[in-house]
């Protein structure tokens, strides 16, 4: 039997990747899932919401008449406590099973519906797919290499949105279909892309020309986002995002080294941005290229050669990795603690099991 709550829903706060399937009753998606997700939220009005991955920071909550499925019978937070004690995290790290493959200028990473772990190759112009337990690679042989270099790659509902310089493509991550050329004359170095609204809108990094910039789902479902908003910010070259909620996200800035804090305004049509704290650099070099927030709220930085930084929620750098790579571009970190590292310049992918 599944083990289930009734009148609970779960909540994500964090990045994670779901799909959402209307019409369809609570027997039916269960029928579905073929236990190839961790979780189902069964809504009353027949919705329902699969999760691939559990969320890193979520909350259950109350929801008469909806269901909460355990589809695999294992349930979140089931990391070591020892995770929450930073030093105690730093040791397993330094003690943990490493494994590395190679990837030539590997960019930003994401786990897919299949479980893959993707990433882009700006060297080779390649979409790069990974099985998350060994690194070993996935045959992608109905893909040729872009025509351009890509810099980012987001994932969301079974879909992997390619960032180039002018454009974004987006590419069923089932048949690997190109699905939609997004497109905008705002667009001057593709960087990050993040989901709101149950993926009604799409927030791009602009690095070249320093924009944010904010597109609307064109219809139920599609995978098309047409521009409804743009926002010069008053600092240098916005990089990598992080969602947290409809109303509130983070940017970091490449070569301004800070990190900075957006909340919504005006129905999320504007967007007020503070800084949030500054990023430890070592002499002539950028450390603002991406961030992930963990289950405790500590703050992980990609730092370029400054390693993997690790600040608390006031903005404090309260551990350093510097001994992985020589060059960090991205950090991707598990439900159960297991860290992938996009290592650009060594053109490595690791994978560490702070389990073993």
């Amino acid at each position: 039997m599944i083990p289930f709550i009734s009148n609970a829903t779960l909540i994500s706060i964090s990045n994670t990747s779901t799909i959402i399937i209307a019409n369809k009753t609570c027997t039916e998606c269960l029928c579905l899932s073929k236990f190839s997700y961790v979780a189902l939220n069964c809504f009353p009005n027949n919705t329902c919401q699969y999760f691939n991955t559990f969320p890193l920071i979520y909350k259950i909550q109350l929801q008469l008449q909806a269901h909460l499925y355990f589809i695999q019978g294992v349930f979140p937070n089931k990391s070591q406590p020892c995770f929450s004690d930073i030093s105690c995290l730093l040791n397993r790290l330094n003690a943990s099973n490493k494994i590395y493959t190679n990837v030539s200028q590997s960019r930003s990473i994401s786990i897919d519906n299949h479980g893959y772990l993707v990433t882009v190759s700006s060297d080779t112009s390649t979409l790069v797919r990974l099985y998350s337990g060994n690194l070993s690679s996935v045959t992608n042989s109905s893909l040729k290499p872009f025509n351009d270099v890509p810099y980012a790659i987001a994932y969301y509902n079974e879909t992997y949105y390619v960032g180039f310089t002018k454009y974004i493509l987006a590419i069923d991550s089932n048949n690997l279909t190109i699905l939609q050329n997004i497109t905008t004359s705002y667009f001057n170095g593709v960087r990050d892309m993040i989901f709101s609204s149950n993926g009604k809108l799409m927030i791009v990094t602009s690095v070249s020309n320093s924009y944010l910039l904010f597109f609307n789902q064109t219809g139920n479902w599609s995978r098309n986002y047409n521009l409804i908003h743009n926002q010069l910010v008053n600092y240098s070259n916005p990089h990598g995002s992080w969602y947290v909620n409809d109303s509130y996200f983070y940017v970091t800035s490449w070569t301004g080294n800070a990190i900075y804090a957006y909340s919504a305004i005006n129905n999320s049509l504007v967007w007020r941005g503070r800084l949030f704290f500054y990023i430890f650099a070592s002499p002539l070099t950028y450390s603002g290229l991406s961030l992930t927030i963990d289950q405790y709220n500590r703050y992980w930085v990609s730092s370029g050669s400054n390693g993997i930084q690790i600040y608390n929620s006031q903005g404090i750098l309260i551990g350093t990795i510097n001994n992985i790579c020589s060059f960090v571009f991205d950090v991707l970190i598990s439900s159960d603690y297991v860290l992938y590292v996009s290592c650009y310049s060594s053109n490595q992918v690791w994978r560490i099991d702070l389990n073993n």
